[in-house]
């Protein structure tokens, strides 16, 4: 399926606005703009937009699941994970689909609902291999998705899955990343790698949530993943 995309200024633009209330930590007002946008994106009948602006609410529900420890909040962020895929294939626009299906992965890694993490990081891969996403088209992003992969995979009992996602943090330390997203990512990957360790193997755990914390406290901008490393040191 096909459909006529347009290209909404007046929808980016609050998109815009939505996206830096949320690196600022201000959740339920991105959420305002997010409805806003969405609003606006249909008028001007930007397909593409709309399944972006879903995306972003599953962030910005997922932040605020985290801020509040409410589990609510994270079905309705796999519901806008799954909203932004569905729009996505609707766009017509197979380069738009890679981005959302790796949100929807982590949307059920997050509800430990691994087998269907698992195949959702998979299209996410198979679709970024196949159509690249044209804002995303850099190894960097695609390292970041098969390090979640291999995440869950090793949560699903293949324990080989660990040296491919230690494997994914040399190959990310050695990409030409911008600095903010490479600390992001590197980060994460040093902290999921630590969640699944805990009780496998607290030692090796250890090291790794210790690498992150080194990434995160040389980087002030990283400010979400202060509060994220925090909660996970203390499960330790």
């Amino acid at each position: 399926m096909h459909s006529t995309n347009m290209n909404s200024e007046r929808g980016r633009e609050i998109h815009g606005r939505a996206e830096q209330a949320r690196e600022s930590g201000e959740f339920l007002e991105s959420l305002k703009l997010l409805d806003e946008a969405t609003t606006v994106y249909a008028e001007d009948k930007d397909y593409l937009g709309m399944s972006e602006a879903q995306s972003s609410k599953y962030l910005a529900l997922r932040h605020l699941s985290e801020k509040t420890n409410e589990r609510q909040f994270l079905i309705l962020a796999k519901f806008a994970a799954l909203c932004a895929v569905e729009m996505a294939i609707a766009s017509g626009d197979k380069t738009a689909l890679a981005m959302p299906y790796a949100k929807l992965g982590t949307a059920y890694r997050e509800l430990e609902q691994i087998p269907d993490a698992i195949e959702s990081y998979r299209k996410a891969i198979e679709n970024f291999e196949q159509n690249p996403p044209e804002l995303h088209n850099r190894p960097a992003v695609l390292l970041d998705i098969k390090g979640h992969l291999y995440t869950v995979e090793y949560m699903n009992g293949d324990r080989s899955a660990l040296s491919r996602a230690e494997q994914i943090i040399e190959e990310l330390e050695k990409t030409d990343e911008i600095a903010y997203n490479k600390d992001v990512w590197l980060s994460g990957a040093h902290m999921r790698i630590a969640g699944i360790l805990k009780d496998d193997d607290p030692e090796k755990a250890k090291v790794h949530l210790q690498k992150a914390k080194e990434i995160i406290d040389s980087n002030p901008d990283l400010k979400l993943r202060t509060g994220q490393w925090e909660k996970l040191a203390k499960e330790f």
